[in-house]
Protein backbone atom coordinates (compact mmCIF):
# COMPACT_ATOMS: atom_id res chain seq x y z
CA UNK A 1 0.00 0.00 0.00
CA UNK A 2 1.22 3.69 -0.86
CA UNK A 3 2.46 5.69 2.23
CA UNK A 4 1.26 9.74 2.10
CA UNK A 5 1.53 12.41 4.39
CA UNK A 6 -0.65 14.77 5.00
CA UNK A 7 -1.01 17.67 7.35
CA UNK A 8 -4.85 20.06 7.60
CA UNK A 9 -3.65 23.01 9.86
CA UNK A 10 -0.82 21.28 12.00
CA UNK A 11 -0.23 17.75 10.81
CA UNK A 12 -2.95 14.44 9.91
CA UNK A 13 -2.41 11.56 8.34
CA UNK A 14 -4.31 11.22 4.59
CA UNK A 15 -7.28 9.02 4.96
CA UNK A 16 -7.44 6.26 2.19
CA UNK A 17 -11.16 6.74 0.62
CA UNK A 18 -13.59 4.21 1.87
CA UNK A 19 -14.97 1.19 -1.23
CA UNK A 20 -15.79 1.80 -4.19
CA UNK A 21 -14.45 5.70 -3.75
CA UNK A 22 -11.38 6.50 -6.24
CA UNK A 23 -7.87 5.72 -5.58
CA UNK A 24 -5.42 7.79 -4.42
CA UNK A 25 -2.68 9.48 -6.68
CA UNK A 26 0.95 6.92 -6.78
CA UNK A 27 3.07 9.47 -5.29
CA UNK A 28 2.98 11.07 -2.20
CA UNK A 29 1.51 14.17 -1.01
CA UNK A 30 1.56 16.92 1.81
CA UNK A 31 -1.05 19.61 2.34
CA UNK A 32 -0.64 22.75 4.16
CA UNK A 33 -2.68 25.63 5.60
CA UNK A 34 -1.60 29.77 5.02
CA UNK A 35 -3.77 32.32 6.75
CA UNK A 36 -3.55 36.07 6.34
CA UNK A 37 -5.55 38.87 8.13
CA UNK A 38 -5.47 42.37 8.96
CA UNK A 39 -7.58 44.46 11.43
CA UNK A 40 -8.18 47.78 9.53
CA UNK A 41 -10.37 51.14 10.64
CA UNK A 42 -13.40 51.01 8.28
CA UNK A 43 -14.55 54.13 5.82
CA UNK A 44 -18.21 53.13 5.21
CA UNK A 45 -21.17 51.68 7.15
CA UNK A 46 -24.13 49.82 6.15
CA UNK A 47 -27.79 50.40 8.38
CA UNK A 48 -30.43 48.31 8.04
CA UNK A 49 -33.79 48.94 9.73
CA UNK A 50 -37.27 49.01 9.33
CA UNK A 51 -40.44 50.97 9.10
CA UNK A 52 -44.13 49.88 9.38
CA UNK A 53 -47.95 51.63 9.91
CA UNK A 54 -51.27 50.06 11.10
CA UNK A 55 -54.74 50.93 10.96
CA UNK A 56 -58.38 49.22 10.38
CA UNK A 57 -58.63 50.97 6.76
CA UNK A 58 -56.17 49.79 4.33
CA UNK A 59 -55.97 53.10 2.44
CA UNK A 60 -54.94 54.65 6.02
CA UNK A 61 -52.13 52.38 6.65
CA UNK A 62 -51.04 52.63 3.00
CA UNK A 63 -51.28 57.09 3.68
CA UNK A 64 -49.06 56.76 6.89
CA UNK A 65 -46.26 54.25 6.03
CA UNK A 66 -46.00 57.32 2.55
CA UNK A 67 -45.91 59.69 5.14
CA UNK A 68 -43.94 57.93 7.30
CA UNK A 69 -41.40 57.15 4.50
CA UNK A 70 -40.92 60.55 3.03
CA UNK A 71 -39.99 61.64 6.41
CA UNK A 72 -37.25 59.08 6.18
CA UNK A 73 -36.33 59.89 2.77
CA UNK A 74 -35.68 63.76 4.30
CA UNK A 75 -33.74 62.75 7.15
CA UNK A 76 -31.31 60.85 5.19
CA UNK A 77 -30.92 63.85 2.93
CA UNK A 78 -30.21 66.07 5.81
CA UNK A 79 -27.49 63.41 6.98
CA UNK A 80 -25.70 63.68 3.71
CA UNK A 81 -27.01 60.55 2.46
CA UNK A 82 -27.53 59.76 -1.62
CA UNK A 83 -30.46 58.54 -3.01
CA UNK A 84 -28.92 56.27 -4.66
CA UNK A 85 -27.03 54.82 -2.23
CA UNK A 86 -30.97 54.36 -0.34
CA UNK A 87 -32.43 50.82 -1.03
CA UNK A 88 -36.24 50.65 -0.04
CA UNK A 89 -39.31 47.83 -0.44
CA UNK A 90 -42.24 46.66 0.72
CA UNK A 91 -41.47 43.99 3.31
CA UNK A 92 -44.87 42.78 4.39
CA UNK A 93 -48.11 43.28 3.58
CA UNK A 94 -50.75 41.64 6.48
CA UNK A 95 -53.59 41.94 8.71
CA UNK A 96 -53.69 41.16 12.33
CA UNK A 97 -56.89 40.58 14.59
CA UNK A 98 -57.32 43.40 17.56
CA UNK A 99 -57.00 42.63 20.93
CA UNK A 100 -60.55 44.31 21.20
CA UNK A 101 -62.42 46.37 18.84
CA UNK A 102 -61.48 49.68 17.25
CA UNK A 103 -63.38 52.80 17.98
CA UNK A 104 -64.78 52.31 14.55
CA UNK A 105 -65.80 48.59 15.65
CA UNK A 106 -63.36 46.96 13.24
CA UNK A 107 -61.81 44.06 14.99
CA UNK A 108 -58.88 43.89 12.45
CA UNK A 109 -56.01 45.87 11.05
CA UNK A 110 -54.06 46.30 8.49
CA UNK A 111 -50.13 46.08 9.15
CA UNK A 112 -47.63 47.38 6.45
CA UNK A 113 -44.23 47.61 6.89
CA UNK A 114 -41.11 48.81 4.95
CA UNK A 115 -37.72 47.65 4.69
CA UNK A 116 -34.38 50.16 4.40
CA UNK A 117 -31.12 49.38 3.20
CA UNK A 118 -28.94 52.41 4.05
CA UNK A 119 -25.12 52.83 2.46
CA UNK A 120 -23.28 55.49 4.92
CA UNK A 121 -19.96 56.50 2.85
CA UNK A 122 -19.02 59.44 5.58
CA UNK A 123 -18.48 57.99 8.50
CA UNK A 124 -18.23 61.33 9.95
CA UNK A 125 -22.00 62.13 9.81
CA UNK A 126 -22.76 58.27 11.04
CA UNK A 127 -23.34 59.58 14.79
CA UNK A 128 -25.68 61.86 14.16
CA UNK A 129 -27.68 60.05 11.75
CA UNK A 130 -28.08 56.88 13.89
CA UNK A 131 -29.19 59.20 17.01
CA UNK A 132 -31.93 60.63 14.37
CA UNK A 133 -33.23 57.57 13.42
CA UNK A 134 -33.28 56.00 16.97
CA UNK A 135 -34.90 59.19 17.91
CA UNK A 136 -37.96 59.00 14.63
CA UNK A 137 -40.85 56.51 15.55
CA UNK A 138 -41.86 53.43 13.74
CA UNK A 139 -38.16 52.86 13.12
CA UNK A 140 -37.39 49.36 14.14
CA UNK A 141 -34.78 46.63 14.34
CA UNK A 142 -31.89 48.69 13.48
CA UNK A 143 -29.03 46.78 12.52
CA UNK A 144 -25.47 48.27 11.65
CA UNK A 145 -22.22 46.42 9.80
CA UNK A 146 -18.64 48.12 8.41
CA UNK A 147 -16.64 48.08 5.52
CA UNK A 148 -14.17 49.30 3.71
CA UNK A 149 -14.12 50.82 0.16
CA UNK A 150 -10.71 49.16 -0.86
CA UNK A 151 -12.04 45.98 0.67
CA UNK A 152 -11.72 43.95 -2.87
CA UNK A 153 -7.97 44.87 -3.16
CA UNK A 154 -7.50 44.46 0.38
CA UNK A 155 -8.99 40.53 0.15
CA UNK A 156 -6.69 40.05 -3.05
CA UNK A 157 -3.47 41.18 -1.21
CA UNK A 158 -4.45 38.69 1.75
CA UNK A 159 -5.52 36.44 -0.70
CA UNK A 160 -1.50 36.17 -2.41
CA UNK A 161 -0.20 36.57 1.22
CA UNK A 162 -2.24 33.74 2.50
CA UNK A 163 -1.02 31.41 -0.52
CA UNK A 164 2.76 32.55 0.37
CA UNK A 165 2.23 31.05 4.01
CA UNK A 166 0.87 27.88 2.83
CA UNK A 167 3.67 27.75 0.74
CA UNK A 168 6.10 28.39 3.41
CA UNK A 169 4.50 26.52 5.62
CA UNK A 170 4.51 22.80 2.70
CA UNK A 171 8.04 23.62 2.22
CA UNK A 172 9.30 23.72 6.02
CA UNK A 173 7.08 20.47 6.44
CA UNK A 174 8.60 18.81 3.36
CA UNK A 175 12.29 19.40 4.73
CA UNK A 176 11.47 17.99 8.01
CA UNK A 177 10.88 15.18 6.59
CA UNK A 178 13.76 15.21 4.21
CA UNK A 179 11.73 16.30 0.83
CA UNK A 180 11.15 19.13 -1.71
CA UNK A 181 8.06 20.80 -2.52
CA UNK A 182 6.58 19.89 -5.78
CA UNK A 183 3.62 21.83 -7.49
CA UNK A 184 0.44 22.02 -6.44
CA UNK A 185 -1.90 19.63 -7.31
CA UNK A 186 -5.13 21.25 -5.73
CA UNK A 187 -5.53 24.40 -4.23
CA UNK A 188 -8.76 25.95 -2.30
CA UNK A 189 -9.89 28.38 0.21
CA UNK A 190 -10.79 27.69 3.44
CA UNK A 191 -10.29 23.91 5.10
CA UNK A 192 -9.67 20.73 3.66
CA UNK A 193 -13.37 19.45 3.37
CA UNK A 194 -13.82 21.89 0.02
CA UNK A 195 -12.06 19.51 -1.72
CA UNK A 196 -13.13 16.21 -3.14
CA UNK A 197 -11.96 12.70 -3.19
CA UNK A 198 -9.42 10.94 -4.80
CA UNK A 199 -7.34 14.04 -3.46
CA UNK A 200 -8.42 13.75 0.33
CA UNK A 201 -11.70 12.50 3.09
CA UNK A 202 -13.60 14.96 3.70
CA UNK A 203 -12.85 16.09 7.48
CA UNK A 204 -15.06 17.80 9.95
CA UNK A 205 -14.74 21.63 10.87
CA UNK A 206 -13.02 24.45 9.73
CA UNK A 207 -10.87 27.40 10.38
CA UNK A 208 -12.92 30.18 12.20
CA UNK A 209 -12.12 33.77 10.39
CA UNK A 210 -11.77 36.76 13.36
CA UNK A 211 -15.11 38.79 14.12
CA UNK A 212 -15.33 42.05 15.38
CA UNK A 213 -15.80 42.72 18.99
CA UNK A 214 -19.47 43.09 19.85
CA UNK A 215 -20.64 46.61 19.98
CA UNK A 216 -23.15 47.43 23.23
CA UNK A 217 -24.37 50.40 20.91
CA UNK A 218 -23.93 51.53 17.03
CA UNK A 219 -20.60 53.26 17.27
CA UNK A 220 -18.42 53.16 14.21
CA UNK A 221 -15.52 50.32 15.51
CA UNK A 222 -11.65 51.83 16.06
CA UNK A 223 -10.84 48.74 13.25
CA UNK A 224 -12.87 45.84 11.67
CA UNK A 225 -11.56 42.23 10.44
CA UNK A 226 -10.66 40.93 7.25
CA UNK A 227 -9.00 37.34 6.37
CA UNK A 228 -8.59 35.10 4.15
CA UNK A 229 -7.10 31.31 4.35
CA UNK A 230 -5.65 28.80 1.58
CA UNK A 231 -5.40 25.27 1.47
CA UNK A 232 -3.20 23.82 -1.11
CA UNK A 233 -1.91 20.16 -1.54
CA UNK A 234 1.71 19.54 -2.87
CA UNK A 235 2.84 16.73 -4.40
CA UNK A 236 6.25 15.79 -2.35
CA UNK A 237 9.92 15.37 -4.19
Amino acid sequence: MMRSIVVAGIAALLAMPAAGAAELPSYPLVSTAGKAQAWLPPDQGELQFETGAQHTSAEAASAALGELSTTIATLLAQHGVADADVDSAELAKKTVGLSKPAADGATSAYVLTRHYRVQVRELARWPALVAALLATEHVDSLGVSFDRSDSEQLNRDLLRQAADDARANGTALARSFGRKLGPAMAITRGPLDKLSAPFIAQAAGGETLPRAPAMANYAVPPSIPFAQSVTAIFRLQ
